[in-house]
């Protein structure tokens, strides 16, 4: 769909760190203070017309935190987690404008080992989503929102570096599949950034062409501002678009007029 001017396209994705607990044992602290004050942001979001379009939301286990944040305003929600399941793929889209269409693709589930309770990879489904959204001006723009297995090693050893890897190029030819020739933003909690330099090659082979704004390229996932970090590291939270956008001045623009800015969000 053609449009006269510049149409702004803002995504919001944000891994909520919602780890259920234990009886007095809280595997994430503040988790309801941390959900009300995304809520809150939230809510300012929706009404501000430069707020974010959509949010793919990741480690929203809960029943009751999807619920929760399911209600800040955004009145489009798609959640295709199980509601049986105590935690599913933890997964969440919201958005101002329509979603149809949405998909889910499970990644094969990981054997429970002596690690279970520290690392807990066996007890979730690790997934991807996808939607349509149909933006008023701009037309269908397909998301894609995935967590991948995370990175629990110290020093060198990774146990889960090819685990990582096929969910990945699971993922990326799943996506590109459902996208067609329509534009496409992926993102979400990859658990890996440039520093992975084979995961990283693989991401240029499996989106080449994608970008990113320059707004959010600056950010680490983990840092001493965020995530009690002596020092920056990398960025393994992501937001990319399709070869139908380009980076200008800190912003995506895409080649039928339209600008996509990829924003990350830190709690």
């Amino acid at each position: 769909m053609a449009s006269t001017g510049l149409i702004l396209v803002s995504i919001l994705t944000l891994n909520i760190w919602g780890l259920p607990g234990v009886g007095s044992f809280k595997l994430a602290p503040l988790r309801k203070e941390r959900v009300q004050g995304i809520c809150e942001s939230l809510k300012r979001a929706f009404k501000d017309p430069k707020g974010w379009d959509a949010v793919m939301l990741q480690e929203v286990w809960l029943r009751e935190d999807r619920k929760a944040l399911s209600r800040c305003g955004y009145k489009e929600v798609v959640d295709l987690n199980d509601p049986i399941l105590l935690v599913d793929s933890g997964l969440l889209f919201l958005s101002k404008h329509p979603l149809r269409r949405g998909k889910r693709l499970t990644y094969p589930a990981l054997p429970i080992g002596p690690d279970v309770l520290e690392d807990g990879e066996s007890l979730v489904r690790k997934s991807a989503n996808s939607v349509e959204m149909f933006h008023p001006e701009a037309g269908v723009i397909v998301l894609g929102n995935t967590h991948l297995v995370s990175f629990y090693a110290e020093g060198d050893a990774d146990q889960y570096q090819n685990t990582r890897r096929q969910q990945f190029l699971s993922f990326a030819k799943w996506i590109k599949r459902i996208a067609g020739e329509n534009p496409l933003i992926v993102g979400g909690d990859w658990n890996f950034g440039a520093q992975n330099q084979v995961l990283w090659t693989e991401k240029e082979k499996s989106f080449p062409g994608f970008v990113v704004s320059q707004e959010s390229e600056q950010e680490t996932t983990l840092s001493g501002d965020n995530s009690f970090q002596e020092k920056d590291q990398d960025r393994v939270d992501h937001v990319f678009a399709s070869p139908q956008f380009s980076s200008v001045i800190g912003k995506n623009k895409l080649v039928n007029n339209l600008t996509f800015v990829g924003r990350l969000l830190y709690y």
